[in-house]
């Protein structure tokens, strides 16, 4: 009897429900950080999963360093010859732009070129004067040999007078295209050198010798070395400027950690100057030398300083992500794609059976291209959500929600 009446209730209750009591086809279903999500629903949304790889793990390594300018983008300025400087336009720290005025010396050899070209154009036209009466002789003596007033012999005398002058001429042009030159090279423009011909009261001035030396690129002075007064040479540098709109970090690299270092490593620079900011780059070179005393070799990274916050001889301490190579301590490491943050937590979808996955916590460890490591939270042969783990953490929310306001 008690089963007849159980058996009507249950069909008086299937037939009272109306379609829209009619309960939807569920999406997923959560329980105790579980979510059940269909097969088709997988495939609308694209899942994939995979296993955690083994790779070796990444290694965190930190060196001093010091800022040091490009060599490439330093100017080392020497005078040209031998002289005596008057007048010194920069100090140490001076910003300049190109051509600016860097300091101005007596230059004696210069004053020795002016000199001899000035004696070299008088010599000019005294022969200028002879080969035009060399000539003169000549052109006469043909007239009266065909007078037979003279010998032919007397004209090929004077032949001869008039040849000899022309040859000195010449030579006379030689030397003074040779002095011209060196004019050249001291700076004197074509101009100024013609001055000396047409207005020779110039060349007898005292600052007619006077070179005003120029900075040939823009940046700053990082060193200067010499005062008025001083007789100098082109052995002696006076002045260095540095374009600072790029420099190096000479990071020394301990003998251990060579191994793990390599060209083209990303890196990233601090400094006491700048607490919290971190200036980036890459390694472009790692020295082939090593420290007999310190054990360390250079390595350089090349960092864009348009700001110039980055001085010359500031310290500063490097810190680069290398690959390990000991393949004895490998450890687990997963698509960045199938990290998710749940609750401020990184999290991963494990896939339990067919249609059911479970959230798991778990800590991350370096990054290494797309791949980050897992140092807790993971079994190495659990199959986890890769593609499609957002719209999944997405249904997984939506399922939380609706607990908490089912509650």
């Amino acid at each position: 009897m008690p089963t007849v009446i159980i058996a009507a209730v249950l069909a008086l209750a299937a037939c009272s429900r109306t379609p829209e009591e009619k309960p939807a086809e569920p999406k997923g279903e959560q329980k105790d950080g579980k979510i059940t999500v269909s097969a088709e629903v997988q495939t609308r949304f694209g899942f994939a999963t995979a296993k955690p790889q083994r790779i070796a793990p990444v290694r965190l390594i930190e060196a001093t360093a010091a800022i040091a300018p490009d060599p490439a983008r330093v100017a080392h300025i020497a005078p040209i010859a031998k002289g005596r400087i008057e007048r010194v336009y920069v100090q140490v720290g001076d910003s300049v732009d190109q051509s600016a005025p860097l300091f101005e010396y007596d230059n004696i050899e210069l004053g020795e070129a002016i000199g001899d070209y000035r004696s070299e154009l008088a010599e000019l036209r005294k022969d200028l004067a002879l080969m035009e009466h060399h000539r003169e002789m000549w052109e006469r003596a043909q007239l009266l040999f065909e007078k037979e007033a003279i010998a032919r012999k007397e004209v090929h005398v004077r032949e001869t007078d008039y040849l000899v002058e022309k040859a000195a001429v010449e030579n006379r042009y030689a030397k003074i295209a040779r002095v011209k030159e060196k004019l050249f090279r001291f700076g004197m423009t074509e101009e100024q050198i013609d001055a000396l011909a047409t207005s020779p009261e110039r060349s007898f001035r005292r600052e007619a010798s006077y070179t005003v030396v120029r900075a040939p690129i823009s940046g700053v002075i990082i060193k200067r070395d010499g005062a008025p007064g001083e007789v100098v040479g082109p052995e002696k540098e006076l002045l260095a400027i540095a374009d600072l709109s790029s420099v190096w970090t000479l990071v020394d690299i301990y003998e251990k950690d060579l191994a793990h270092v390599r060209r083209g490593a990303s890196v990233e620079i601090s400094l006491e100057a700048y607490p919290g900011e971190a200036f980036r780059g890459t390694i472009s070179y790692v020295s082939d030398l090593l420290d007999p005393d310190t054990r360390t070799a250079k390595a350089r990274v090349v960092i864009p300083n348009p700001q110039r916050k980055l001085k010359l001889g500031m310290f500063a301490t490097v810190r680069l992500r290398a690959q390990g190579t000991d393949k004895t301590a490998m450890v687990a490491a997963i698509p960045l794609s199938a990290i998710q943050q749940i609750d401020g937590e990184p999290s991963v979808f494990v896939k339990l059976d067919g249609v059911t996955f479970v959230r798991r916590q778990v800590k991350l460890g370096f990054t290494s291209g797309d791949l980050v490591e897992i140092t807790e939270g993971l079994r190495g042969d659990e199959e986890l959500v890769t593609t499609g783990s957002f719209s999944l953490k997405s249904e997984f929310l939506k399922e939380q929600i609706s607990q908490g306001q089912g509650g």
